[in-house]
């Protein structure tokens, strides 16, 4: 039987044992916690590593009756892996002035800039008008230089009217890369949609019939919408240093459309840039995935070729 001296002795050891084996823990739990966000670190890292990360802001606008919450999807990509990063929120009120949230950092983050009109229903050429005066504003507040779109529908027919109207002056800043998405150059299916103006001039947009145009070996369409025409006129100004992909939707159903806009008619875009473009790129989505909404509404494989495209190395 051990004596009282000796217990106490014994009962002190195993308490300093037990201290030293919860530091050991904790200690290990640590490194584990180090190593795992290095290793976190490391395969976001590697990631980011794989795009070009610059100051050149990309600006987005969205379509006919849309707002900005349909322009988030296409940027999920680069959201997800820290490619990107929103800055600026520039809305387009109804009373035609700018009111801007947020602001330029000049950090290499790619920054995105949302463009919202409140009045979401005045037209591509009220659009194209709009994102001018951004542009301008841009550049007397950051001295912007160089600048990236992303367009969807009516906003990629906006940001088409811009480049041909403004994009070669040498006093603005210069278009970079273009990406626009389900573009109606040549015409929209008259589908009688509730948003579809049934009077005026918007009214007339809505022209277009399923297969009813071709495209000619050089791109272009067989018929020429008014709409065609007024870019047309101005096929010679595109500026030489911009790069475009055109991504457009096929539902293979028989219509030769994604359900709202012509095949012929969102492809019509080649023949008017082609020959001035540094570069221009076509993408077909298929199915449902290429409906006109779904081409911009959590689409995986849009929101990766569009990063790709923008800013993979």
């Amino acid at each position: 039987m051990l004596l009282g001296k000796e217990e106490l002795f014994i009962s002190k050891l195993l308490k300093q044992w037990s201290k030293v084996g919860i530091l050991v823990s904790i200690g290990l739990l640590f490194a584990g916690a180090l190593i795992w966000a290095g290793h976190t670190f490391e395969k976001r890292h590697s990631k980011n590593g794989n795009y070009n990360m610059s100051a050149i802001p990309t600006i987005m606008m969205h379509g006919w009756s849309s707002s900005l919450r349909a322009e988030d999807p296409l940027i999920k990509t680069a959201a997800d892996n820290r490619i990107i990063t929103e800055e600026v929120v520039i809305h387009v009120t109804k009373a035609n002035k700018l009111k801007v949230q947020g602001k330029l950092t000049g950090k290499k983050n790619n920054p995105i800039i949302l463009v919202q009109f409140d009045n979401n229903r005045v037209g591509e050429f009220r659009y194209a008008r709009g994102l001018h005066r951004i542009v301008k504003y841009l550049q007397k507040e950051y001295d912007l230089e160089k600048f990236n779109v992303i367009g969807h529908s009516m906003g990629s027919y906006a940001w088409a009217y811009y480049a041909l109207r403004w994009g070669a002056d040498p006093a603005l800043p210069q278009l970079n890369k273009m990406v626009l998405l389900a573009g109606p150059y040549d015409g929209i299916l008259n589908k009688g949609h509730a948003n579809q103006p049934t009077n005026g001039e918007l009214a007339g947009l809505w022209d277009d019939s399923p297969r009813a145009n071709t495209l000619g070996k050089n791109g272009k369409p067989k018929i020429i919408h008014d709409e065609y025409k007024v870019l047309l006129k101005r096929r010679d100004d595109f500026p030489k240093n911009a790069r475009v992909l055109n991504i457009y939707g096929d539902l293979e159903d028989g219509t030769d459309s994604d359900g709202l806009v012509s095949v012929p008619s969102a492809r019509s875009l080649r023949y008017l840039v082609e020959k001035r473009a540094k570069s221009y790129e076509e993408y077909k989505v298929e199915g449902q995935q290429g409906q006109h909404s779904n081409l911009h509404i959590d689409n995986e494989e849009v929101s990766k070729e569009i990063t790709n495209y923008l800013w993979k190395k």
